[in-house]
């Protein structure tokens, strides 16, 4: 009888590098599919920020103009009032407690710093930007207040034009 205890030894270590080798490889798997899904949450969760960024800066928006009209008397003199208040001195206060909604790192900014009139209604732009170590996230929408309605009850503020980057 041959001894042969060197070869069983060989194969038996062969084997369980072999196994280990597999084992290592599926674990590297394992981690990079969390990676990816972790990404993935932090990418959705950052569009719903930059979502309630635009939504923010259009209730600040439907509050000013809900102000203006409890605070208007005289109903005929609405479209000038909307204009004096939206396009006048008062403009760059507007722009400033827009932009106040955000936080450190939600920023929210009216574009150009630009409102103006179009078509028989007032329109400005919305940008929402959030940005994370290794995430940005920008939206921009577009809004638009019509001043010519004479209706009470309805809508006066619309949004429009919702882009993400």
């Amino acid at each position: 009888m041959k001894k042969r205890n060197g070869s069983v030894m060989i194969v038996t270590l062969l084997c369980c590098f072999i196994l280990s080798c597999i084992c290592l490889g599926c674990i590297e798997l394992v981690k990079t599919n969390n990676d990816i899904v972790s990404t993935k949450e932090k990418s959705v969760k950052m569009e719903y920020e930059v979502k309630g960024g635009i939504n923010l800066g259009c209730s600040k928006i439907v509050e000013e103009v809900n102000n203006l009209i409890e605070n208007n008397i005289e109903e005929n003199d609405l479209e000038c009032n909307f204009k004096n208040h939206f396009l006048g001195n008062n403009k760059i206060n507007i722009i400033k407690s827009i932009e106040s909604m955000g936080d450190n790192q939600l920023k929210i900014r009216v574009v150009n710093n630009d409102i103006y009139l179009d078509d028989g209604y007032i329109k400005l732009d919305i940008e929402s930007k959030k940005e994370d170590s290794n995430f940005k996230k920008t939206a921009i929408c577009s809004v638009k207040i019509n001043i010519k309605s004479t209706e009470e009850n309805e809508k006066r503020v619309f949004k429009y034009n919702y882009k993400e980057t």
